[in-house]
């Protein structure tokens, strides 16, 4: 199975087809054939070979695994239940356990970790917010966590106009184009997605977080836009509890604080600290860099938008009215 991530190459060989398939499922919008790749990412569905790797010390933790690391290979133990291993000078990992709950989540932690550094080396900006099309113009709306994105995703698709771009990390390109990402659309509870067949609807039940159900982009084929957007309608947001949403004009200078928490710092988004973070005074200073090239891309985005102030209530349907109304109206 072979994926191009906006310039990511990716190969993922496993040990059966359908795992193949399985994991790659969140990013079958960027499925591909007959490419060269980047990144090869080997999956075998049996328990890790600890007793051949070589002896190497451990760096950091997460809650969810242990770091080790020399200056030859680097492992990503999961406390026994599964492993990553990157092997020594070449773009290769090798990922290894018995649970396919782990695998899918490990493959889909490390190519969004490795798509984040691509962005970063290629002048790509992420940024955590909603982003639908409509008319011409990417509307991206700088919603926390917890805010109902994918909800709102969900029932802004239900208006013929509109087209999704991502529900969770569009692309800004060096240009400023806003370019699409989609993914498969998450929600916690099955019954906000049970009017949808279940051939497009699975379930992942993640390490840290328990049971997530995710619904295929395919359900919405035809709905999803497929071309970079040159006009751009930046939202940023902020929740009220019994009030009432509203959208009004807001300063450029709202919007660049809202993009230093959701896009330079990427608060909300992956950032794959176990891939990331090596201890070593030079990557330390890169890593400084990479956010001041961040914070000017953010900043060129912030100016070139237009900026508005999205007041969010507890109702998420009398959100979406309030925004296909506001939607409704533009010329």
């Amino acid at each position: 199975m072979l994926l191009d991530i906006h310039g990511l190459t990716v190969r993922c060989e496993a040990s059966a087809p359908d795992l193949a398939a399985e994991l790659v499922r969140p990013f079958r919008y960027f499925a591909r054939e007959n490419i060269e790749c980047d990144v090869t990412i080997m999956v075998t569905e049996s328990a890790p070979p600890y007793a051949s790797f070589p002896r190497l010390e451990a760096q950091f933790s997460t809650p969810r695994n242990v770091v080790y690391r020399s200056p030859e290979q680097k492992v990503v133990d999961y406390f026994g239940r599964g492993a990553i291993v990157q092997e020594p000078g070449a773009p290769r990992y090798r990922l290894y356990s018995q649970d396919r709950n782990l695998l899918g989540e490990a493959f889909y932690l490390l190519v969004t970790s490795l798509f984040g550094q691509h962005c970063d080396r290629n002048g790509l900006l992420r940024v955590h917010a909603l982003a639908v099309s409509c008319r011409g113009r990417a509307l991206l709306l700088l919603i926390p966590q917890g805010g109902g994105k994918s909800t709102m995703s969900m029932r802004l698709l239900e208006n013929p106009a509109i087209k999704l771009i991502s529900d969770d990390d569009p692309i800004v390109a060096r240009d400023g184009r806003i370019l699409p990402f989609p993914k498969a659309l998450g929600v916690l509870d099955r019954q906000r997605v049970a009017h949808i067949p279940d051939e497009y609807v699975y379930a992942v039940d993640r390490m840290e977080f328990g049971r997530k159900y995710f619904v295929d982009f395919d359900y919405w084929r035809g709905r999803i836009e497929d071309q970079p957007i040159a006009r751009s309608l930046l939202f940023v947001t902020r929740r009220v509890l019994n009030g009432e949403p509203s959208i009004e004009r807001a300063s450029k200078r709202a919007a660049l604080r809202a993009l230093l928490r959701d896009a330079v710092v990427g608060v909300g988004l992956y950032q794959g600290v176990e891939f990331l973070f090596n201890h070593s005074t030079w990557e330390v200073v890169a890593k400084g860099l990479t956010v001041w090239r961040r914070f000017l891309r953010a900043a060129r985005l912030a100016m070139s938008a237009d900026v508005y102030m999205f007041t969010l209530s507890t109702d998420v349907d009398r959100n979406c009215r309030v925004l296909e109304d506001f939607i409704g109206a533009l010329e």
